[in-house]
């Protein structure tokens, strides 16, 4: 072999080159070279071969994962129109509101005898006033209770109208309700029922009074009865120059290529549904 300074020759076993007095240091054995694919001995061939069929299934999996993002992307569409379809169909087929009244139960009995009011309990009187007003009850009358401990009082006697509009300790304002429109209909979307996944829409439900009671058109009436209506099935009351309705927020849901509600879902499900318009 030859000296790395000088390139004089040297021997195998030499430490120092004889010419120039430089180190000499043994060569690293080479490392060969791996094979060609498919060469005999090849050990490594295998390996690469399997990383390549490996590749193929993930691209697969790709693929189905940006075909599922383009269905996710173009969902089923839904008008108002159709929704409104469908809720009057479930009406009809006894999964709506049908003629349940609308009522109040604030605690009072509303059962033809005379309401005895504290003059110290200020909501109750003005609630009091209002049905007055509307002709349910005469004006109270303020007079002591009586007793050992007598307090002032104020007496509202009922009028022969509230028997129309009361009973079981309830006062109703109206003999059910219509359906007026769908409207502002949201995107469809993956929702869930009854821990199964539909596409789903949320959608506002306007509705009317249907039959309401005369004396509600009063404004003092309508204000007082505003302020203590509860809310309907998630509703909210809006009392304008045409007259109340009720706004509501509800979910409808695609089975197959028909919208429903969430009471007709449950119908055509098996399951029994609930009385959610009950009063």
């Amino acid at each position: 072999m030859r000296c790395a300074a000088c390139s004089a020759e040297v021997t195998e076993a030499a430490r120092f080159c004889d010419a120039c007095g430089a180190a000499v240091y043994q060569q690293a054995p080479s490392i060969p070279s791996p094979p060609a694919d498919g060469a005999e001995g090849g050990a490594r061939a295998p390996r690469r071969r399997f990383w390549l069929w490996l590749g193929i299934p993930l691209t697969g999996a790709a693929v189905a994962g940006a075909a599922a993002s383009l269905m996710a992307a173009a969902p089923p569409s839904v008008s108002a129109d159709q929704l409104e379809d469908a809720l009057r169909a479930a009406i009809a087929q006894g999964d709506g509101p049908g003629r349940d009244p609308i009522c109040v139960a604030n605690g009072l009995a509303y059962d033809g005898q005379p309401v005895n009011v504290q003059l110290g309990n200020a909501g109750t009187l003005a609630w009091m006033d209002a049905l007055a007003a509307a002709g349910l009850y005469a004006p109270g009358e303020e007079a002591p209770s009586g007793g050992l401990a007598s307090q002032a009082i104020r007496t509202y006697s009922p009028r022969p109208a509230l028997a129309d509009w009361s009973g079981a300790r309830h006062l109703c304002v109206a003999r059910g309700v219509t359906l007026e429109a769908v409207r502002r209909v949201g995107t469809v979307q993956s929702m869930r029922f009854r821990g199964q996944a539909y596409p789903g829409v949320v959608a506002e439900v306007v509705w009317t009074l249907d039959g309401p009671a005369p004396w509600l058109r009063a404004p003092e009436v309508a204000a007082a009865f505003g302020a203590e209506l509860p809310s309907w099935r998630g509703a909210r009351w809006e009392v304008t120059p045409e007259g109340w309705r009720l706004v509501q927020r509800r979910n409808f849901f695609l089975s197959g290529t028909q919208w429903l509600t969430s009471e007709s879902l449950e119908r055509v499900a098996g399951s029994t549904p609930r009385a959610t318009f009950a009063p």
